[in-house]
């Protein structure tokens, strides 16, 4: 009777030996070594010679020859030797393919407990009606806890959320579970009715990896479901890729499956054959499923956004898709025969494992970025609201809960695949978990402060406003002092989390931290001695805000430079100028600082009117219209003094200077000032209240008496023609200035 082993093949001691081994043989293939030469046995006598020495020694035992082939060995490199080794193995498959037919008619045989190929027939076809009852009652199940759900998505697409989606992948989740609950039950009638142990446990394998499998495919395709797809194709699409790929998958998950039973069959000496024909039919499964897939593959990697550097590789990617699965596809080949020869195997599934794990993740990503789109586009805005920003913060943690668990599964596998014994592979796992565990809960402290600092941050003006993008009357309020202070304080305790999970994480991983704490500080004294100008800009810096000197938004002249404080760093402070230039000003050059944006502004303004203006009736004139727009809220809102006249402030040529003034607060002046003008304007002209026209008047005395003689000159110079001509042009140059 033939007995099956459990263990995964290649999993001893040696198998990290094993593993450095098999990337050797790569690089040895593709050189090309000879791998002949080092195997042919030193050249004997001819056999015509007749010399022979007297003092010959007898021939040597066996154990002696083992170990003059070691010690000859070892004097061969290491390509060579895995070269011999994988040419010894091929030649011993080779032998042992005559054999391979009843190796199969043994593992086919041994499905019956009574041995009879007939009987394992039968008995497969009573698991198929078992699968087919488990599979009923998995899409009834389903089918019943999402009616409700599923109708919903119908009437309303456009409000599919991250819930909803996640609602009906737990109600997929729920019929995989009474999938493998009732398959699980029916092996008490299945061997009642004569199926083997051996039988029941295959199919249950296969039947819910393939029903996990199709459970991936479904969660993207949705062939029932528009409203829930993940890839833009049609519904009939849909259906016939969900059907292909349901059978494709299947026939891979029954060959890998029987070709694991077949590894494990220690009585047969075909098993490295049967390995290597189910590998090679699998791969041209594979390749089949790239070349169907393509669209949906290409759409599900390439995503939603198209914009940063993510988006151009993922786009990349997805662009390569087909030459990238190829090579994909004929690597794994390589890797599965190399693994199967040098017994490796368990190296290679942790490869096809992790595999499986990121395509997981990319489905659940897509999952996510299609809800986020859809509630953007329902919300109808993009901007920051603080119900925005608890639902990106949650979005967020549970990405990296995700994420969280992946790392957990690729922890597991590949310390699985190492064959590291029992306490040593328990300490790998309490370490990963422990540093997963710990960079995941400080994830989830930065995300909470970042969200607490944004929230405090909603309102404050973050970008440059651009030319007759924003005009004065627009403008927004300077931050206030929290605010200016918070992105920095945002950016201390990311630091500060970022290096003691670091550290934590370090530490768990058993690395001594000490002597990079002490390397640290012996850093930052060196660097706080060589770079003082840095540390002057840094602690000038500090205490220019704990004088509370600017904040973001306020308008600042600091001699030299004058603009708009459009962001604070830790060294340097941004000013926008209102030209348009941003300056980048070291805190340790500010110097004295002129904030123009703090408390209140007094604007003092000139108007040139006609001289005889009734200097009273302007003043009370002024008056009025102060009080008057008081009245007007949102001008009252600014103005904290009414206009009013100040006095005169010069007496020039053909002109009387009266100057100006009011009281507002800093945000926006010079829209207040602006109305004041357009209001004076009017009500000047209704009281007569004349503006200076800048003309020069000139008055002609009495002719004199200058005789016969003048008449007699030409008339370009006779005075009364030059004296017209110096008042015209007179005239003319006052009227151009």
């Amino acid at each position: 009777m033939m007995t099956v082993r459990v263990e995964n093949i290649g999993a001893g001691p040696r198998a990290r030996k094993r593993f450095i081994w098999a990337i050797a043989m790569i690089a040895w293939a593709a050189a090309a070594v000879p791998a002949g030469t080092a195997a042919e046995p030193p050249p004997g006598p001819s056999p015509g010679s007749h010399t022979a020495s007297p003092t010959a020694s007898p021939a040597a035992p066996p154990e002696a020859a083992a170990l003059g082939m070691a010690g000859g060995m070892e004097t061969v490199g290491w390509p060579e030797r895995i070269a011999m080794g994988l040419e010894n193995e091929a030649m011993h498959d080779i032998s042992m393919l005559p054999t391979t037919p009843a190796a199969l008619a043994r593992e086919w045989r041994s499905f019956d407990r009574h041995g009879s190929a007939l009987g394992a027939l039968v008995n497969f076809g009573w698991v198929l009606l078992a699968a087919a009852i488990a599979v009923t009652a998995e899409r009834l199940v389903a089918w019943g806890l999402s009616r409700r759900l599923r109708r919903m998505l119908r009437r309303r697409p456009e409000g599919r959320t991250l819930g909803a989606l996640l609602l009906l992948l737990l109600c997929d989740i729920a019929g995989l579970a009474v999938f493998a609950g009732v398959f699980v039950y029916s092996r008490h009638w299945l061997m009642a009715l004569g199926a083997s142990m051996n039988i029941v446990l295959f199919a249950a394998a296969v039947l819910i990896r393939w029903r996990f499998a199709v459970l991936v495919v479904r969660v993207v395709l949705r062939p029932g479901e528009a409203a829930a797809r993940l890839v833009e194709i049609g519904s009939d699409a849909a259906r016939r890729l969900t059907r292909f790929l349901s059978a494709a998958f299947l026939g891979v998950v029954v060959l890998i499956g029987f070709g694991r039973y077949g590894l494990g069959d220690e009585d047969s000496g075909a098993s490295h054959i049967i390995g290597l024909i189910v590998a090679i039919l699998v791969c041209g499964l594979d390749i089949l499923i790239i070349f169907r897939a393509r669209g949906a593959a290409e759409a599900l990697i390439r995503g939603y956004s198209t914009t940063g550097l993510i988006a151009v590789i993922r786009g990349a990617i997805a662009r390569a898709w087909l030459a990238m699965g190829l090579i994909a596809v004929a690597g794994l080949l390589a890797f599965f025969v190399f693994g199967l020869s040098l017994g490796l195997l368990s190296y290679y599934h942790g490869v096809v494992s992790t595999l499986g794990v990121l395509l997981v993740l990319l489905v659940f990503e897509r999952l996510t970025e299609r809800t986020w789109r859809s509630s953007d586009r329902l919300l109808g805005s993009a901007e920051a609201t603080e119900e925005r920003l608890a639902a990106r913060g949650c979005h967020r943690i549970l990405r990296a809960g995700v994420l969280l668990g992946a790392g957990l599964t690729l922890a597991w596998i590949w310390v699985n695949a190492t064959g590291a014994p029992a306490p040593e592979a328990a300490h790998a796992m309490h370490s990963a978990a422990a540093a997963l565990g710990t960079l995941f809960a400080a994830y989830v402290v930065w995300e909470l402060i970042r969200l607490t600092v944004d929230r405090h941050l909603l309102g404050s003006s973050g970008r440059p406003r651009l030319p007759n993008a924003a005009e004065d009357d627009e403008a927004t309020a300077p931050a206030s002092r929290l605010q200016t202070i918070l992105p920095m304080v945002r950016m201390g305790f990311g630091v500060a989390i970022g290096l003691v999970a670091t550290l934590i994480v370090l530490s768990r991983l058993g690395v001594d931290t000490a002597p990079l704490i002490a390397g640290a500080g012996v850093f930052g004294l060196a660097v706080s001695f060589g770079s003082q100008s840095l540390v002057r800009d840094i602690i000038s810096g500090v205490f220019y805000m704990w004088d509370d000197a600017f904040r973001v938004g306020e308008y600042i002249d600091t001699g030299r430079l004058k603009g708009a404080v459009e962001t604070l760093g830790v060294r340097s402070v941004k000013l926008r100028h209102h030209n348009g230039p941003l300056h980048t000003v070291p805190y340790g050059q500010l110097g004295a600082v002129t904030n123009l944006s703090r408390d209140f502004a007094t604007t003092k303004f000139n108007l040139r009117l006609e001289p005889g203006t009734d200097i009273e009736l302007v003043r009370k004139t002024a008056k009025q219209i102060g009080l008057a727009m008081q009245a007007n809220p949102e001008i009252a809102a600014e103005v904290i003094l009414p206009l009013k006249m100040q006095g005169i402030a010069e007496v020039a040529d053909g002109a009387i200077v009266v100057r100006f003034k009011f009281t507002a607060r800093p945000v926006k002046p010079s829209w207040v000032q602006r109305e004041y003008l357009k209001r004076m304007y009017l009500l000047f002209r209704d009281k007569g209240i004349v503006f200076a026209s800048g003309a020069l008047t000139l008055q002609a005395g009495p002719m004199p008496n200058i005789g016969q003689d003048a008449l007699s000159m030409p008339t370009s110079i006779r005075p009364e023609t030059a004296a017209a001509e110096m008042a015209v042009s007179a005239t003319a140059s006052s009227r151009v200035a």
